[in-house]
């Protein structure tokens, strides 16, 4: 019986210790071209293909580990100045999972064509910290059954749809009005619906901004009960080891 039990117990640590075998997310094939300089920079995905037109490694890193493309730090010149075409075809088997899926296919696509080697490093840099006000938020709060969420933006008119403050700190992040990372201090735990709009920074500046009687960013932040504040923030950094220029194909 000693033995039958030893038995088992061997057989389950050797299961226990069977290395991962779930398939890795990566493209069918990929066609990577140098790009022609037209000033015109796209991504674009759908079910079956991934594409690029006018984006440099370093915006490909960005896109494939998250983070802004100054977050992205060291490497040869040209990872900042060659442009790439791509054009990738995603298995189907994830064609449904694109989204998830998508920033790993791009993460083995860098190694494997660009022979890419990257690691993280934290970093504290100045940014903002995204606080709630005295008076509390002016939001109204997403119903627990509310479906999908996001944010759309028409011409500095912002709407958000089932919203957690760590999306909208990040969305804060890629404006270009606010230049900084933002991070999410406001201790609120909950998804919110809320509007916002605001003047654009370059009108404000013009003799003509008067006949624009909208807030500016800042103060539209502060609408909502929130508020910006001068900090420094937290970020991991991905920083390339290495990187090699791709054989057209």
């Amino acid at each position: 019986m000693k033995f039958v039990a030893l038995s088992l117990a061997f057989a389950g640590l050797t299961l226990a210790q069977t290395p991962d075998t779930a398939k890795k997310a990566a493209f069918e094939v990929a066609a990577i071209r140098p790009a022609k300089d037209d000033d015109n920079h796209s991504s674009n995905t759908d079910n079956s293909l991934f594409r690029t037109h006018n984006l440099t490694l370093k915006s490909l890193i960005a896109r494939a580990y998250d983070v802004d493309i100054g977050q992205v730090y060291g490497g040869p010149n040209w990872v900042d100045a060659d442009s790439y075409d791509i054009s990738a075809r995603i298995p189907e088997e994830f064609a449904h999972q694109t989204r998830d899926k998508l920033p790993e296919m791009i993460q083995n696509l860098l190694a494997e064509r660009f022979r890419l080697v990257i690691h993280r490093e934290p970093k504290q840099i100045s940014g903002y910290a995204l606080l709630l006000a005295k008076k509390g938020p002016r939001m109204e709060p997403a119903k627990p059954d509310e479906k999908g969420s996001g944010t759309s933006t028409n011409n500095q008119h912002l709407e958000a749809h089932n919203l957690t403050m760590e999306a909208f700190a990040r969305y804060l992040t890629r404006n270009r009005e606010i230049g900084m990372p933002v991070v999410d201090k406001t201790g609120l735990t909950g998804n919110f619906n809320f509007e916002m709009e605001w003047k654009p920074e370059q009108l404000q500046a013009k003799p003509d901004a008067a006949a624009d009687d909208r807030p500016s960013l800042f103060t539209a932040i502060e609408g909502l009960g929130l508020e910006l504040k001068s900090a420094k923030v937290p970020i991991v950094t991905v920083v390339i080891d290495r990187a090699d220029k791709p054989q057209e194909n």
